[in-house]
């Protein structure tokens, strides 16, 4: 995979029942096993967040009955469904008690996937806030 270089201003936002931006904390995934590779060597640094730390979103009663009144139906396999082609079962919410860390800048860092068979649990993390006037966020992804 090659590698992708960005120069990032902003991001789009989502401000739905479950955002599916960059700024939610979140989970990549994949359909085979992979790892991503990240590093921002200018501006604000990504977040992580440790999985007992965590909630999946989906989990959330009451943003589980959210996304089902807008999905229509029933909490059956069809929606279970929609919610992964959707990517919300990727997003995350933060517990209570929950320190995000920084992943820093310079660092580079491999982070696991959510794929079928993984042995670890996926990395949690999300991009920063931009904050207007902030110079270029810049970072590798490979």
């Amino acid at each position: 995979m090659d590698p992708v270089l960005n120069c990032i201003r902003e991001y789009p936002r989502d401000d739905g029942a479950v955002p599916t931006d960059v700024y939610s904390f979140h989970a990549d995934s994949a359909t085979v096993e992979a790892d991503t590779y990240l590093c921002t060597y200018h501006g604000a640094p990504s977040e992580g967040l440790r999985n007992e730390e965590a909630l999946r979103r989906i989990d959330v009663p009451e943003t589980r009955a959210e996304l089902l009144k807008y999905f229509g139906g029933d909490d059956n396999d069809t929606f279970r469904e929609y919610l992964k082609e959707n990517c919300y079962h990727l997003h995350y919410a933060p517990i209570a008690s929950a320190r995000p860390f920084s992943f820093g800048i310079g660092n580079l860092w491999r982070i696991a996937l959510d794929y079928p068979g993984s042995p670890v649990p996926p990395c949690i993390h999300r991009a920063p806030e931009n904050k207007h006037g902030d110079s270029p966020r810049l970072l590798l992804i490979s």
